[in-house]
């Protein structure tokens, strides 16, 4: 079979590091998100993915936090059956497969226009799915998205590669964007963002994360006076943990025993306005 090069380099390959991981976790005896779409991907490119140092213990994390953020999404649009999702910085993630919305929803995948390029390489839009080629700094991202509707923004592992005025003016637009809807991202503290440049995958690759991270959840709260916080769930404390390895689940019942480590073990936030 002939595979697809991948053009990335730097930050853009974290995008075949989510990836594969997701791809991990499928092949495992005990799938969490079970993303056959990801064993396909991995196949088809042309890529090194062992030299992505993935530890086994990351495919969980990283399964786990993506079922969170995708678990969100559909309670969202149970509540709003025709709103509008972002996925933003969606790389190769199928998450609007996997979520299977209501056919009144308009979903849009966000990211660079090479990583959509490659993306359409997979995927085919459809009535109620498109995808955007853009930088998320670019004020003119959303233009093509309507704003009648209200809206859920999904981010998995975007956010510690922005800067915090980048977030800041990101988190803005969106929000001035749509009469109301929900944010909803994974989020770091500030110690776990410095330990970032420290993962094997991430020193593999040669990148330093922007973002400094927060403590308080509350903290975009100062920056945006329309988000309000609904939901701080631990990935650790994730009922999903009981699917991972004997290792794992005692690594997480060891971290949630102990406050120090409680809050460096991975959060998903969800913000309303």
């Amino acid at each position: 079979m002939q595979t697809i090069t991948v053009p990335f380099t730097g930050m853009k390959e974290t995008l075949l590091l989510t990836l594969y991981t997701r791809a991990m976790d499928s092949l495992s005896k005990r799938p969490i998100l079970g993303d056959k779409k990801a064993e396909e991907l991995v196949q088809a490119l042309d890529y090194d993915f062992q030299k992505l140092k993935v530890p086994q213990k990351e495919s969980f994390g990283g399964a786990i936090r993506a079922k969170m953020l995708d678990d969100c999404t559909r309670a969202f649009l149970a509540d709003h059956p025709e709103a509008t999702v972002l996925d933003l910085g969606c790389g190769l993630d199928n998450r609007w497969e996997r979520v299977n919305p209501p056919q009144g929803v308009h979903w849009f995948d966000i990211d660079y226009p090479d990583v959509i390029e490659l993306r359409q390489r997979f995927y085919r839009e459809h009535d109620g799915y498109q995808m955007i080629g853009a930088s998320l700094t670019d004020p003119g991202f959303l233009d093509t998205v309507p704003t009648d509707r209200p809206a859920i923004m999904v981010a998995d592992g975007l956010l510690p590669f922005l800067t915090e005025d980048e977030i800041k003016q990101l988190f803005s637009r969106l929000t001035a964007h749509f009469p109301s809807g929900q944010l909803v991202f994974n989020g770091y503290s500030k110690l776990a963002s410095r330990l970032i440049v420290a993962h094997p995958s991430i020193k593999a690759l040669g990148i330093t994360p922007a973002n400094p991270g927060f403590d308080d959840p509350q903290e975009p709260e100062k920056w945006n006076p329309r988000l309000n916080l609904v939901g701080a769930r631990s990935i650790i404390e994730s009922p999903y943990v009981a699917r991972t390895t004997w290792a794992y689940r005692t690594l997480c019942r060891l971290m949630d025993s102990l406050p120090a480590l409680r809050k460096e073990g991975g959060w998903i936030f969800c913000y309303q306005f």
